[in-house]
């Protein structure tokens, strides 16, 4: 523990960070940007709920490359790891389960109807623009899985300044890390005002990942290799905006991936397992938005995703009972919304959507799911006095869903935002609603053991909090919030007759916490700027059923899920304004506290709490209008022996350098 306070008075975090090309200050500490999260457009400050901007320049500055690394860093958040860079990662939000948290990208969703959660690892950071982290339930602005909240990824956009760009990148590192990444952008306009660009982008990663860790057995300690983690993967991204006239435009998105991984599974001090798994998605989407006039916009979209995964164990092939499975899915949806604007103090957003999803598997019967949606959301602007407002945002939701008995689910929510003082930036928060998440495939279609009486799990959320942001020194942002979920038929899989288990609607959670932060960004001089802050996050998940009459997991904590978490960084930047060729030092580094995670539903077991330290240098050239990157990562600084889950260890001490080049 005394480590962990000394770091912590040293490198208060930040939740801002600087490219590595081209760094800054993060933008919002100084200027807020509009977010999407809750569909209207908003910034935190005037949000009736905490939403967290991870922006490109924080994206950039990460010692890793994929989602699970950014994600990790935010408020709130817990990144369940099978494994370091070839395991699954799944997200915990707000003390809630993976399949709780709703994940889109470019609007698309990313939950997999097969079990509603999202594999983090999968998806990578190159092509991403910005993350919004919007926390708290959100059914009634986005439907099912939304019960701790919703995450919005947005890819960048072609580089609209300049007729040609180009960006590569290469890196190696420890364990046999290998990775290349190239962009090509073209932007060009044509007769009458019209303009067209797009860009292509490509990605390569694989390593052996033999990476070395502490095996402890009992009180013996011996140093052990992870075999059959090996991975490789590829990414292909394909953008395209078109602009036909001044008020609409066209915008096409997609996206390829390949991730092909060994699974060594659980480790029990012995032989390691041979399975492997194969991930292909394909996710395509076209968006198109025209403004008819200062009051009316109207936006379509229309997007698809394909995910197939295959899960198998050659050692088992020559048995009478093979590991060989499959899953296709495939979801097509389409939306399309109208926002109405007559004034700053009120504006409504309504729309409908409907998609068609289907499992084929030779591990479920074949499913199909048609669902259908009506929503609207709207913001009301109230003058309480001269000098202060309150801010409404109601919202409500019908959903229908073709393949389950509670075939009609309604959802709403109530958000408030007060602002007392309207010279000052401090804002009163606060929101409560219904949630729900529709029982998934498995759940429902699994072979000779589905369930398709279920219900969908059902929430009642609410959360509070205060934001402040002010100006000394430098700009600073505190914000506190308190969360409070209670979650009833959650779906639990039970043992009904010997070795059966089914899916029923039995369980009760109650998730509670508070969540507390600071973001601060100061220039020290003109060439001088450092942003850092902290995070504090408590939260607790109870489970408030009794399977049976002295169940001693009743009131317990859920397995796996920290209590408390401390997230912090420190983000310098030197720039070298008089150097013909030397531009800027960087100098980061991330650190993060976790406390125990229990291991069993009576709370007897546990593994161990975990501080990790990380860190990046590096500095960057422009010659001949090429700007180049080199950035040197340490992952795990204070060598610690730990895991995030049982059985699954990470790494000690490893290290990665990265060359960038931007033309």
């Amino acid at each position: 523990m005394l480590k962990f306070l000394i770091i912590l008075m040293l490198i208060p975090p930040a939740l801002s960070a600087q490219e590595t090309i081209s760094p800054g200050r993060d933008s919002v500490v100084v200027d807020e940007i509009l977010v999407e999260s809750n569909r209207l457009k908003m910034t935190n400050s005037t949000a009736p709920n905490k939403i967290q901007l991870l922006d490109e320049k924080f994206i950039m500055s990460l010692n890793g490359r994929s989602l699970n690394d950014a994600l990790q860093q935010s408020d709130a958040v817990f990144v369940k790891d099978y494994g370091f860079n070839s395991g699954s990662k799944t997200i915990s939000l707000n003390a809630t389960q993976s399949e709780h948290t709703l994940i889109l990208l470019n609007g698309v969703r990313l939950n997999s109807r097969q079990n509603a959660q999202v594999d983090l690892s999968l998806f990578n950071m190159d092509n991403v623009s910005r993350i919004e982290v919007s926390k708290g339930g959100s059914s009634a602005l986005y439907g099912s899985e939304a019960i701790g909240g919703v995450i919005n990824i947005i890819t960048k956009n072609p580089n609209l300044n300049k007729l040609i760009s180009l960006n590569l990148k290469t890196c190696i590192g420890s364990y046999g890390l290998r990775s290349i990444y190239g962009n090509f952008s073209h932007s060009m306009g044509l007769n009458s005002g019209k303009s067209i660009s797009y860009s292509l982008s490509y990605s390569d990663e694989r390593a052996k990942n033999n990476f070395e860790y502490m095996f402890k057995n009992g009180q013996i300690e011996s140093r052990r290799e992870r075999e059959n983690s090996e991975f490789n993967s590829q990414a292909f991204n394909f953008d395209l905006t078109y602009t036909p006239e001044k008020f609409s435009s066209l915008k096409l998105f997609t996206n390829y991936s390949h991730f092909e991984r060994g699974v060594p599974g659980i480790d029990l001090g012995y032989s390691t397992g041979t399975a492997r798994q194969i991930d292909y998605n394909f996710i395509s989407s076209i968006s198109y938005n025209r403004k008819i006039n200062e009051k009316l916009l109207l936006k379509s979209d229309f997007g698809y995703n394909y995910a197939l995964q295959k899960y198998f164990d050659p050692s088992t092939f020559n048995l009478s009972v093979k590991i060989n499975s499959y899953y296709k899915l495939n979801s097509i949806v389409t939306s399309h919304s109208m926002s109405y604007i007559p004034s700053g103090k009120f504006n409504i957003e309504s729309g409908g959507e409907f998609s068609f999803n289907n499992i084929v598997s030779n591990e479920t019967e074949k499913g199909e799911l048609y669902q259908a949606a009506l929503f609207s959301v709207s913001k009301i602007v109230v003058e309480v006095s001269r000098n202060s407002k309150v801010t409404f945002y109601p919202s409500v939701r019908y959903d229908y869903f073709s393949n389950i008995a509670e075939r009609n689910v309604l959802t709403g929510k109530l958000g408030v935002n007060f602002q007392p003082f309207m010279n000052a930036e401090f804002h009163v928060k606060s929101s409560i609603g219904n949630n729900f998440s529709a029982p998934n495939f498995n759940e429902l279609y699994w072979k000779d053991v589905g369930n398709k009486d279920l219900r969908p799990e059902k929430s009642i959320s609410f959360d509070a909090g205060l934001f402040y942001k002010f100006k000394i020194i430098g700009m600073n942002e505190i914000e506190l919030s308190y969360f409070n979920v209670n979650t009833t038929d959650r779906i639990v899989w039970t043992p009904v007759s010997g070795s059966i288990w089914r899916p029923l609607n039995i369980g009760k959670v109650k998730s509670e916490g508070i969540d507390v932060s600071l973001r601060s960004a100061y220039d020290i001089t003109s060439k001088l700027n450092v942003a850092f802050g902290i995070n504090y996050t408590y939260g607790s998940a109870l489970k408030k059923n009794e399977d049976f009459t002295g169940d001693p997991s009743y009131n317990k904590q859920l397995i796996y899920l920290p209590k408390e978490m401390v997230k912090s960084s420190f983000l310098l930047n030197y720039y070298l304004t008089t150097s013909k060729i030397l531009k800027f030092v960087s100098f980061n580094l991330f650190y993060s506290f976790n406390t125990r995670r229990f291991t069993n539903f009576e709370n007897t077991q546990f593994i161990p709490r975990f501080d990790i330290l990380d860190g990046n240098i590096g500095f960057g050239t422009r010659v001949l209008g090429i700007d180049t990157g080199v950035k040197f990562v340490i992952n795990n600084i204070m060598n610690e022996n730990y895991s995030i889950l049982p059985g699954y260890p990470m790494p000690v001490r490893n290290y990665r350098f990265e060359l960038s080049i931007k033309y």
